[in-house]
């Protein structure tokens, strides 16, 4: 769909960390541009790799400067033109409750984004995210758990840290895909899974460099699936029209 002049805008809060947001964007374009590069999407990126690490900050109980970090973020995108925002970190969602409210209607949650796939994704799917976002039991806390807690398989926790420590913060430095492929593939074989859920900004990253169509392996990855459907149609209008029927 072409976008008019007063086309919505994506803000979108990265650096947290800086290759996952940076792919992010690319996967905007990536689906964005079609025949004319000027139909493409527009978006605002606030890349700022100085917020401090949300898992070691929550699980410290020191959250007020994140969240004063993360507020400023998304005002200083809504000054400059943003109309919606997607932040580039699952772990930092726990504070979207306590965001000023003009601010929070505005935020696309991965979580509803993956919550409101699964419902189109009738399987099994291994969660894959980090220890902060384990722990503060982000995705146990949401409305639609109960309603789909059998289809998300939570690693235990010998797992659960490797996951963190061995496989997304790999990520953010200089990754081994090929490794990493490997101790994605031991962990779904483990858990008898072919699916599994991006449930971390890192594993956006991951997804795009790993999987084909020849493994056979599936994945709900929240950031894909926002980039799809901003590219292709009013996805702001699509959301809100989403809330009213519910």
């Amino acid at each position: 769909m072409k976008r008019e002049a007063e086309k919505e805008v994506l803000g979108i809060v990265g650096g947290l960390g800086p290759l996952a947001s940076a792919e992010f964007l690319k996967t905007v374009y990536e689906y964005g541009i079609g025949e004319n590069e000027q139909d493409a999407p527009m978006v605002l990126m606030y890349s700022d790799p100085t917020f401090p690490d949300r898992t070691e900050s929550f699980l410290a109980g020191e959250s007020e400067l994140l969240l004063a970090r993360l507020t400023e973020a998304l005002q200083c995108l809504s000054d400059a033109g943003a109309s919606r925002f997607v932040i580039c970190c699952m772990t930092i969602h726990y504070l979207l409750p306590s965001l000023p409210a003009h601010l929070r209607a505005r935020v696309v949650s991965l979580l509803d984004v993956i919550f409101g796939n699964l419902e189109r994704e009738p399987r099994r799917h291994l969660l894959i995210c980090s220890n902060g976002t384990r722990r503060l039991e982000l995705f146990q806390q949401h409305p639609q758990w109960a309603r789909h807690k059998s289809e998300i398989v939570l690693p235990d926790d010998d797992d659960q840290n490797k996951i963190h420590h061995e496989l997304i913060y790999p990520i953010k430095k200089h990754p081994d895909f090929h490794r990493l492929k490997l101790l994605l593939e031991t962990l779904l074989e483990r858990y008898e899974v072919d699916s599994f859920i991006a449930g971390c900004s890192e594993i956006h990253v991951l997804a795009k460099h790993v999987l084909n169509g020849a493994d056979g392996y599936g994945c709900l990855d929240p950031l894909t699936i926002i980039a799809r459907e901003w590219s292709s149609t009013d996805y702001a209008d699509r959301t809100d029209s989403k809330k009213q029927s519910a």
